[in-house]
């Protein structure tokens, strides 16, 4: 990159395909802790209020500077997300959080042979959450 450019890149928002995006919303949040941004509606053509009934076919939840937008899509998918955290403290705050709120932990925080200590959850959908951090303060 050269010295003196900012990059052209902001940031990124995968966009996960779930067999039913409301499902997918209410895990994320009431289990993952993430809050809803905005859901859309296919069959209305718009975006759905906050607090309005009716199945969204895309939406998009938010923790901290992570985004992720889901679309329904009938079929078999998979993703695997990679989730950096700033310390091994925190990838234990966010086992102890999330299983406390229900979730099921694929692999527990472990040091794994590569170097980081990591964790891994699947949601309703198999998508799959790597969440990792250096052992130690770097």
């Amino acid at each position: 990159m050269h010295p003196n450019s900012d990059g052209a890149f902001a940031g990124v928002r995968p966009n996960m395909l779930v067999a039913n995006v409301d499902a997918s919303l209410r895990f994320y949040a009431d289990v993952l802790g993430f809050r809803i941004g905005w859901r859309w509606s296919d069959p209305e053509g718009r975006f759905l209020d906050a607090d309005e009934p009716g199945p969204s076919q895309t939406a998009q939840v938010g923790r901290d500077k992570v985004l992720i937008i889901f679309t329904q899509k009938p079929g078999p998918h998979t993703t695997w997300l990679h989730l950096d955290v700033n310390s091994a403290a925190q990838v234990d705050e966010l086992f102890r959080e999330w299983t406390g709120r229900g979730a099921v932990i694929a692999e527990p925080p472990s040091l794994r042979a590569w170097g980081m200590y990591e964790m891994r959850v699947h949601d309703p959908d198999g998508n799959v959450l790597r969440v990792s951090s250096y052992p130690t303060d770097r």
